[in-house]
């Protein structure tokens, strides 16, 4: 597995060192969640969803609001394949929810070119009740990633 190395927007929680992200606030209870990741070198690829940690939502009640989140990814390998999902969590009430690392957006196809869309690839909205907030991550299987650019990520959520 060839690994390329990324780094993160800085004042983030992958920052050095790691700060929370509270999001802008663009009121009534909308909040937008920033990630961006430059590529340097080719090659991550692997068989394990969502290694790429991203966004973390903060805890309680967030609905992912996918019609007017933003992904832009350059162009990777020729067969390469990109999900987007969210890590284990434990709801409000104590039950545990399961990991589904390509929950958001699944085998989107990164190899034919690169994107700049919406999130919406498998459902409006998203909804997430936490105690310690859920994780966002992303993937790139089937072929390599891109070698170099940007790949953003921009979130927007209603957080009550």
């Amino acid at each position: 597995m060839a690994i390329s190395t990324y780094t993160r927007a800085a004042g983030g929680p992958f920052s050095s060192p790691p700060q929370k992200q509270k999001g802008s606030n663009w009121g009534a209870g909308v909040h937008a969640f920033y990630e961006k990741l430059t590529f340097t070198a080719a090659g991550f690829t692997t068989a394990s969803l969502g290694d790429i940690p991203l966004v973390k939502l903060p805890p309680g009640n967030v609905r992912l609001l996918c019609d007017l989140s933003r992904l832009i990814c350059p162009v990777g390998t020729a067969t390469s394949d990109f999900d987007i999902g969210w890590g284990a969590y434990t709801n409000q009430d104590g039950t545990a929810v399961v990991a589904d690392y390509d929950g958001i957006a699944a085998s989107l196809d990164v190899g034919g070119g690169a994107l700049d869309q919406d999130i919406d690839d498998l459902a409006n909205y998203f909804d997430f009740d936490s105690r310690e907030g859920v994780q966002i991550g992303c993937s790139f299987d089937t072929a390599n990633s891109p070698a170099a650019g940007d790949l953003i990520l921009l979130l927007v959520c209603m957080v009550s």
